[in-house]
């Protein structure tokens, strides 16, 4: 562990310690003194473990003496944790540390409140404040438009350096933070980008259009978050110009958003891989809402049990006496393709989280998975054989060795068509990890190994 993460490990740990401390000896001085002295980003992780009304307490403190520590804190919390604190702060609070968000934060903690708070905390918002939020929330969830902020810089190709760089100084409201491109348009169209070390280079007076980047990356308004996050990750921008179908520029997307939203999409696909989603984090204290977000999945792999358990039923009359010592297999062959089954759907669903999928090589993926499931099959099998063997004879090592390759071989091939069906059905891949692999494998491991036990049942005196 590197001196950076220790200090990181330490600083939360401190907090955690003294912030409850100061709380109860209402020292807030001190308090104010602990929290400024560290980064909102720690503050945030420390506070993931306290309680609402504490987290509330230390707000209150925190933005009479500066809000836009306040702010910089509540960005960094955890998603439910901010959805579960609204009621814990008046309109006025929220007005204040409102005030001091970006629009594209300010959005984003709206999308999180419920409806109704959203308006009554947009009322509040200066006009210039409100129009610009009220833009974004126009815009679809989970897309370009939605994540974008309005705070960038658009110039003219004909000025110069020197104009920009007088623009820039002169611009005191704007957010410096999001100054790494200077955004270059021709007739209201993108057509260019500036970076500031290209300002600092250049005379001044050259004009933009002479030296600007040309080769840039744009996305469309309503592309969603994750083909954005996608292209940024594959063309390492640092900023993302968001434009309308006439090449009009909107907003920008910056790279810690996109991190955000990295973020989140992996929480979103595990979360899926289990059955569940990543509303649970926000519904954390309302048991029947995660009933009713984890019983669709639960349901399937039910009905898909019951199967499993009405061809065993079925199959036990023709066994007679000799049903049970079949029986004794079934656990290790359904467990075993169950298990293969399930890495060969999980590598292919995170193959195919991809938005750029060569098909080519999903059908080579699928040819693969199918001989590691036999390779695996007949190792797995070679061995249960030799206690089948030693158990019941060579006609009964066949039969068992027989039943884990087939097994093994159709769970690994099924976990991997079933990924690419979902995706060329439009479906998240994802979803094909959970429960309904698990019981589709159980289902095929059964019927392969008493369909198998059925055409040996000569030789095995059943």
């Amino acid at each position: 562990m590197s001196e950076t993460q220790e200090a990181v490990i330490h600083a939360i740990g401190r907090l955690r310690d003294e912030l409850p401390n100061l709380l109860e000896r209402d020292d807030r001085v001190q308090l104010l003194r602990v929290i400024s002295g560290e980064h909102p980003s720690d503050v945030a992780e420390a506070l993931d473990t306290f309680e609402e009304h504490q987290i509330a307490q230390i707000f209150r403190i925190v933005l009479l003496a500066d809000a836009d520590l306040c702010s910089e804190i509540l960005i960094e919390l955890d998603p439910a944790i901010i959805s579960h604190l609204y009621p814990a702060l008046n309109q006025q609070e929220w007005a204040w540390i409102f005030k001091e968000l970006s629009d594209d934060d300010a959005v984003f903690v709206l999308d999180l409140f419920p409806p109704e708070a959203r308006d009554l905390l947009v009322a509040r918002m200066a006009r210039k404040d409100k129009q610009e939020v009220l833009e974004l929330l126009t815009y679809p969830e989970e897309t370009a438009g939605r994540m974008m902020t309005n705070e960038f810089l658009e110039v003219d190709q004909e000025l110069t350096v020197g104009d920009v760089t007088r623009l820039i100084r002169s611009s005191l409201d704007f957010d410096q933070t999001n100054l790494f491109f200077v955004y270059v348009t021709h007739e209201q169209k993108l057509v260019g980008m500036v970076s500031l070390r290209q300002l600092l280079l250049n005379k001044p007076r050259t004009k933009l259009k002479s030296f600007m980047r040309r080769d840039f990356n744009s996305v469309l308004v309503d592309t969603d978050q994750e083909q954005v996050a996608d292209m940024v990750s594959r063309y390492d921008e640092v900023n993302v110009p968001v434009v309308d179908a006439q090449g009009h520029i909107l907003g920008i997307i910056t790279v810690d958003d996109v991190i955000d939203v990295i973020n989140e999409e992996s929480e979103e696909d595990f979360f899926k891989g289990i059955g569940s989603s990543d509303e649970e984090l926000v519904f954390k204290d309302s048991v029947s809402k995660i009933v009713r977000l984890r019983l669709p999945w639960i349901l399937a792999s039910f009905f898909g049990s019951l199967l499993v358990v009405m061809v065993m039923r079925f199959t036990e009359a023709g066994f007679g006496d000799k049903a049970a010592f079949f029986f004794i297999f079934v656990p290790m062959i359904s467990a075993m393709g169950g298990n293969v089954g399930v890495q060969s759907a999980t590598i292919m669903a995170r193959y195919l989280s991809n938005s750029h999928v060569p098909w080519h090589e999903a059908r080579k993926s699928t040819i693969r998975e199918m001989r590691v499931g036999l390779s695996l099959g007949i190792i797995c099998g070679s061995l249960i054989g030799l206690v089948a063997w030693y158990w019941g004879g060579p006609y009964l090592l066949i039969t068992i060795l027989l039943a884990m390759i087939c097994t093994m071989t159709v769970s690994a091939t099924t976990g991997t068509i079933i990924p690419v069906a979902l995706k060329k059905l439009g479906f998240d891949p994802a979803i094909s990890t959970g429960p309904f692999v698990t019981s589709l494998n159980d289902l095929v491991a059964i019927c392969v190994y008493f369909s198998i036990i059925y055409s040996f049942r000569g030789v095995l005196g059943v």
